[in-house]
């Protein structure tokens, strides 16, 4: 089982590892309309990792951010996948893998949390619903 610790640092890592993917493809100048969206995804990543961050802090928890090893290992498999194609449509596929994985961990972490805060309970829900809606926006892309 996965405590309340664990699971709001699982959310908050997720929501980090979003922003820092999006970061990544915005740098390959993807156009205005796709820049926009992923410009509101990062809004709503930023969000939800600022909501489990001070809750978190509330239980008197450490806030542990995702490895720069782990950001840098992400940055250099964007950047190749980017060199390889650099459109729009392969972006969006891009995205929309990164969000699917999301979606799967953490329907597979929600399914292990005991469920002992019904707060946490929302946010990690609110991930899954942010995730999906994020791929429903790039498939517009493809």
């Amino acid at each position: 089982m996965i405590n309340d610790a664990e699971m709001l640092t699982y959310i908050m890592q997720s929501a980090e590892m979003g922003c820092q993917g999006i970061k990544d493809v915005r740098a390959a100048k993807c156009g205005a309309a796709m820049d926009s969206v992923l410009c509101g995804q990062m809004v709503r990543y930023g969000k939800i990792y600022s909501t489990a961050g001070n809750m978190l802090r509330s239980l008197g928890e450490e806030v542990h951010h995702v490895s720069p090893m782990a950001k840098t290992m992400a940055r250099i498999s964007a950047n190749r996948d980017l060199r390889r194609d650099p459109s729009g449509s392969h972006i969006a596929e891009m995205m929309i893998k990164g969000n699917t994985m999301g979606v799967n961990k953490m329907a597979q972490h929600l399914r292990d949390y005991d469920r002992t805060d019904p707060n946490i309970t929302l946010l990690a829900k609110k991930m899954l619903d942010v995730e999906q809606a994020h791929i429903n926006e790039m498939r517009s892309f493809l």
